[in-house]
């Protein structure tokens, strides 16, 4: 029997795993480099997913409650939050432009930043996976 954890305590978790993760990753461009900068542009290369990431579920979790509640059609809500989600995106490239055409960060470790969600989810995958597979062979 698979065990799926699909609850907001492992949304938090994922959450705080991210800011560690990129903290960490911050700290390492850092210390590595010996450059203020490399550390900043991973941070505000993770902000920036992080901030995408939860926009997202926010908006996912109103789509769902607004059709389950009857206040929308599926259709409807779909339509909205498609509108949202290419607004964000549309932003994010807009933030992303002048970040970089400021020059005090660098595109390398942004782009670090960026893929610490990426990152964050596929260890979430492979712990899950993990478990599953521990919990089938204790059961025999």
């Amino acid at each position: 029997m698979f065990r799926i954890e699909t609850n907001e305590r492992f949304l938090k978790r994922f959450k705080y795993g991210s800011l560690g993760l990129l903290l960490l990753l911050a700290l390492v461009f850092y210390l590595a480099t010996g450059c203020w900068a490399e550390g900043l542009s991973v941070l505000v290369g993770g902000a920036i997913a992080f901030l995408n990431f939860h926009s997202l579920h926010r908006d996912v979790k109103g789509v769902v409650q607004s059709v389950a509640l009857g206040h929308q059609t599926a259709q409807r809500a779909t339509r909205v939050y498609l509108f949202k989600y290419y607004l964000r995106l549309i932003a994010t490239a807009i933030v992303l432009y002048f970040v970089i055409k400021v020059q005090i960060i660098k595109p390398l470790p942004l782009l670090v930043g960026i893929s610490v969600i990426l990152v964050n989810i596929l260890l979430c995958f492979f712990r899950e996976i993990g478990r599953n597979f521990w919990l089938k062979f204790k059961e025999g």
